[in-house]
């Protein structure tokens, strides 16, 4: 699915965070966002989740404008920085939760192939406050993908995984728009970036298409910096 973004604007209070951001993620494409700490980019995510209300603009999904935000709720999965999860509850408990909203039986079945994948089984029991970080942002990523999203919306994904889930979540990422899926990714990492088909750069609160080919570290240069 296409995902759209006109004109979203949002302020607290007398500070301007974003002011007119425009942008596009295409289906079967990895699409970055890349700006200094601060720029607003956790914040566009958050907004395209449903998780805050913008001030203003606009998001459409294949054309269609998403009024309220439940509308997109089966379209897009969201991994974001901070852990969503309950952490008194065990992992088992959490992911029972998430797989009770839409179809069970299906959701179940996704669940343990997700479990494998990430490799989530071997602490499936624990209580999530006694998980790693890294453990953490797994089940953080399963929760993001139960319900099958055609969007798939990333903040700092990779943050406190090990190497070897870094690579697990990038094959993923590319089996994932492989299959006509969409991501939009927000990163400091240049390998995640290097996933990107095309990379926006905000400044200002204002998004800028980076050029086609140009390296991380130029376009770092000369729109973020």
């Amino acid at each position: 699915m296409k995902l759209e973004v006109r004109d979203i604007r949002k302020h607290y209070g007398r500070k301007k965070v974003l002011e007119g951001i425009s942008l596009t993620a295409e289906p079967g494409q990895c699409t970055g966002i890349a700006g200094a700490n601060g720029c607003g980019k956790s914040t566009l995510l958050r907004i395209l989740a449903g998780a805050e209300r913008p001030d203003g603009g606009s998001i459409l999904i294949d054309g269609k404008e998403i009024k309220k935000p439940g509308m997109a709720a089966e379209h897009i999965g969201f991994v974001p920085q901070e852990s969503i999860l309950m952490p008194e509850l065990s992992v088992a408990d959490n992911l029972k939760l998430w797989a009770g909203v839409g179809d069970y039986k299906e959701n179940q079945k996704r669940l343990g192939e997700l479990c494998g994948r990430f490799q989530i089984t071997s602490f499936y029991r624990e209580r999530v406050k006694n998980l790693s970080g890294g453990m953490c942002k797994r089940v953080n990523i399963v929760c993001a993908l139960l319900h099958n999203p055609s969007v798939l919306l990333m903040d700092e994904p990779s943050a406190s995984l090990d190497l070897v889930f870094k690579e697990e979540l990038k094959g993923y990422i590319r089996d994932f728009t492989g299959n006509g899926g969409s991501v939009l990714l927000c990163s400091h990492d240049e390998g995640e970036l290097a996933l990107c088909r095309s990379l926006w750069a905000i400044r200002d609160g204002k998004a800028v298409l980076v050029p086609a080919g140009m390296p991380i570290d130029e376009a770092v240069k000369r729109y973020i910096r």
